[in-house]
């Protein structure tokens, strides 16, 4: 037997509505996924609303009304025992708690997404692997944010080094800023390579450091709170992702074995780092040689010519070698491998 529409209870923010006898009105603040009846037309059958089952009867959607505060008024009769039941949704405490929830997890995904966006040009100069992260949780997408970042540093770094360089024509350049600018026009092309190319996010070396120690710094906090720390990898996980870029400059031997052991591609790397410390090291030898032009030439201005173009014939060879399909180190590898030394030990 039907219960009188008096004797229903409505949950969550919604309430009955008064209408006409025999029909149930709920009023509803937020719409749900239910679905009215379509009735019959001269182009299609009749196909009944959406199946409710509240306190234990189960009704049909047959009419909804939008209103204008955005709510919707929705009219409810007993089921039809001629038409099947294809879907049920279920009208409880508990289904309406799960709705709620559901709804403010979506409010603020979309605020999260949101803000992603704003902060884009900022956000992606972290780590790859922490977009890859915000676009999984936030459906951000990684790669806008690290065009967002890269593109405009490409400009800055570029107006700057032709800045040094005009500069360092007149015989006044500031070796700082040029070594700088170089860099970050330089790692932006790698950047907006590794997108464009690869099709995956990259970030800022320096910024990754950053977060790195800061990662660290709150990770040696929380292990001073407790006695025993269990071993794992995710330590040798993060200094593999941030490391990523430079253990290009490892020598073949040992990329093959980081290869081996992780995803690491030493190929394309190879050719982002080579393409960089390539830029960097022309222009370094270009600043120097304009400074030798004009007679300025001091010991620094010549010890910047010799690395810039010791740096610009590396890269020619390692461009060769990984243009073959073979892995290519640098001197500078020197530099990377007592970072790397964990991921290179025996585990």
């Amino acid at each position: 037997m039907t219960k009188p529409a008096e004797a229903r209870r409505a949950f969550g923010e919604d309430r009955l509505d008064s209408g006409a006898p025999g029909w149930i009105w709920l009023h509803c603040p937020v719409p749900k996924t239910w679905l009215p009846r379509r009735t019959r037309t001269l182009t299609s059958a009749e196909y009944p609303g959406t199946a409710v089952e509240w306190q234990g009867e189960i009704f049909e959607v047959v009419h909804s009304e939008p209103q204008a505060d955005g709510a919707v008024r929705y009219r409810l009769a007993p089921w039809p025992e001629a038409h099947a039941i294809r879907r049920m949704e279920r009208y409880d405490a508990e289904s309406e708690a799960a709705r709620g929830a559901e709804r403010l997890d979506r409010r603020e995904r979309l605020f999260r997404r949101r803000m992603a966006f704003v902060l884009a040009p900022f956000a992606g100069l972290l780590p790859g692997e922490v977009q890859s992260r915000m676009a999984a949780e936030y459906e951000a997408p990684a790669l806008l944010m690290t065009l967002s970042s890269a593109v405009p540093l490409f400009f800055l770094g570029g107006m700057l080094v032709v800045y040094c360089v005009a500069r360092a024509v007149a015989g006044s350049a500031p070796v700082w800023l040029l070594f700088l600018s170089a860099y970050v026009f330089g790692e932006s092309i790698a950047r907006i390579a590794s997108v464009v190319l690869a099709g995956e996010p990259m970030g800022s070396l320096p910024v990754a450091v950053a977060y790195e120690i800061w990662r660290q710094s709150g990770a040696s906090s929380a292990k001073k709170t407790r006695r025993v720390v269990p071993v794992s990898e995710t330590d040798v996980f993060d200094r593999f992702l941030l490391l990523e870029p430079l253990l290009s400059l490892l020598d073949p031997a040992e990329q093959e074995q980081l290869a081996e052991r992780f995803w690491f591609d030493p190929i394309r790397w190879g050719k982002i780092t080579a393409v960089v410390l390539l830029i960097v090291g022309g222009l370094e030898a270009m600043a120097s040689l304009a400074t030798l032009a004009l007679g300025y030439l001091g010991f620094r201005d010549g010890a910047w010519l010799v690395a810039g173009a010791f740096l610009v014939y590396e890269q020619i060879g390692r461009w060769r070698i990984l243009a073959a399909g073979s892995p290519a180190g640098s001197v500078l590898g020197a530099l990377v491998r007592p970072l790397a030394r964990p991921l290179l030990a025996e585990r």
